[in-house]
């Protein structure tokens, strides 16, 4: 017995543990409940510095090379030279204690990210750091939803999309669309390991349950970015599957053309009774047109923005400039590091997409391009793109990451798999 506990506790499992910590830390901030009862900035620290440590022992005793370039660490690159340029040098003085909060909030989530992004490919973890994630995910909507049993009475899925007749409840969660964020970033775990044929348990009805508790936490949320952005991934994927697909060409036009008119339909009035105009308006976008754009333009700081600080600071007007909330990435970006930030988000973008085509697995390259539309379709109603402070970034970031690093292009990779318990479905 203590031969097989010794064998057990391995830097690997050490690592999954620490991601696993992590990972309940986070859920601290995005629920009601203190899951781990520690200084959040703490725990970033003392988890990048061990994630690290782990990397550079495993790097000493291999006797290999530091520093292995690829596409993920020129987007990496990019992530911390963007944080540094606009965090550090051009700061705007009126919000220079702002800057300084979202500057040390942003490091510590790029050190996290960068971290396990490490330790995963030098322990050849990626399944491994995702069954973590699965296991810590699957606890938390169990007990978010057991300990909120009584929001089901007021699901009604029919009103997700209207207006002026949905019910939304937040399961304890922060906020409804942190609670949809969070069982979508729950699908697309379940999605991968699936695809990865690493789903723990085999097809037992555990798995299929707590899949199913999340599509109702999903829709009580009532959150319409998450539940049209999983639309838009599963039609993304439905594309790529027709283009592979041995149909006839007209046939294969056709079904495109039919999903392009249900989509149109859908998100244009189908579903929710209301004007182009009126959604604007209620999805309170329309104030970036009217009152945060003209601001910047008129600023004199349109090259590098009016500074960076969250959009919270800026929804409250606590910054010199009216602009309301900025609930959308693409404009966030370009109001507080101007059109030099822009430069760096559209280079970031453009890396995502060239690296995660060149993904070698066929089945996994379609789920991450569809990930990663999803994720820039998403963006557009919250301030979400590359950026800390949410709980699914600390999934996908790692997903991405690990995707441009080549590590689904070697073989080798899928050997020699660290399992988190001996319950785990054999290939």
């Amino acid at each position: 017995m203590k031969k097989l506990l010794y064998t057990r506790i391995t830097e690997k499992t050490i690592a999954l543990f620490l991601f696993a910590f992590l990972l309940l830390s986070r859920a601290s901030i995005t629920t009601t409940v203190n899951f781990i009862p520690l200084n959040t900035t703490v725990v970033q620290v003392a988890y990048s510095g061990c994630m690290f440590m782990l990397y550079a022992f495993e790097k000493i005793k291999r006797n290999e090379k530091f520093g292995t370039f690829h596409i993920s660490t020129f987007l990496s690159i990019l992530l911390a030279v963007y944080i540094v340029v606009f965090g550090k040098v051009f700061i705007n003085p009126p919000l220079a204690q702002y800057t300084n909060g979202i500057f040390m909030r942003q490091t510590l989530f790029l050190l996290v990210v960068f971290s396990t992004v490490a330790v995963i490919c030098v322990y050849h973890l990626f399944d491994g750091v995702l069954l973590t994630a699965y296991y810590v995910f699957s606890f938390i909507i169990l007990f978010q939803f057991l300990t909120n049993i009584t929001d089901i009475a007021q699901l009604n899925v029919a009103t997700v999309f209207n207006d002026s007749e949905r019910a939304r409840v937040t399961y304890g969660f922060s906020h409804y669309n942190a609670l949809g964020a969070f069982c979508i970033c729950y699908l697309m775990i379940w999605i991968i390991l699936r695809k990865r044929d690493r789903m723990p348990f085999g097809n037992k009805w555990i798995n299929y349950l707590t899949l199913l508790v999340s599509v109702i936490m999903l829709f009580g949320s009532a959150s319409r970015n998450a539940i049209s952005g999983f639309i838009i991934f599963s039609l993304c994927y439905l594309f790529m599957m027709l283009r592979e697909s041995r149909i006839g060409q007209r046939v294969r036009f056709f079904v495109e053309c039919a999903i392009a008119i249900i989509v149109v339909l859908f998100f244009s009035y189908g579903l929710t009774g209301l004007s182009f105009s009126d959604l604007l308006n209620h999805f309170n976008r329309e104030t970036l047109l009217e009152v945060a754009l003209p601001t910047f333009l008129k600023s004199g700081r349109m090259v590098v923005g009016l500074g960076l600080a969250s959009n919270e600071i800026y929804g409250l007007n606590q910054t010199p400039y009216k602009t309301y909330w900025l609930d959308n990435s693409y404009v966030y970006v370009l109001i507080t590091s101007g059109y030099l930030g822009c430069v760096f988000y559209v280079t970031m973008i453009i890396i995502l997409f060239v690296g995660l085509n060149r993904v070698a697995n066929h089945a996994l390259r379609k789920v991450f391009l569809s990930l990663a539309i999803m994720y820039m379709y998403s963006a557009m109603f919250e301030t979400t793109l590359f950026w800390a402070g949410v709980m699914q970034n600390y999934i996908y970031m790692i997903i991405f990451l690990v995707a441009l690093s080549g590590f689904f292009n070697n073989p080798s990779f899928d050997k020699n798999i660290q399992y988190i318990s001996s319950n785990n479905v054999k290939r």
